[in-house]
């Protein structure tokens, strides 16, 4: 079985917090994260897992949204936390 691993762009603004290192097909994967106040939020932000080995980020498996929490205030540190099944 192929095992993945998870990425996102701009990794400068963004620390994973226990994510481990690959997953197998059909697992549930719980991505935490916390984005810097250097970060601007976008519509089109996402968090993919890629196939170990990925090129690109056009090498994506599957992909969730990564969107604002309903709380967030502009200019400060943010924990989040998104799923895949």
């Amino acid at each position: 079985l192929p095992s993945f691993s998870v990425a996102m762009e701009n990794t400068w603004q963004v620390e994973f917090r226990n994510v481990g290192c690959s997953y197998f097909p059909q697992s549930r994967v719980d991505c935490h994260y916390t984005l810097s106040s250097q970060h601007n939020w976008a519509s089109n932000d996402w968090i993919g897992l890629f196939k170990v080995g990925w090129l690109s980020v056009k090498d994506y498996h599957t992909f969730v949204w990564a969107l604002a929490p309903a709380d967030y205030q502009e200019g400060m540190d943010v924990n989040c936390c998104v799923h895949f099944q």
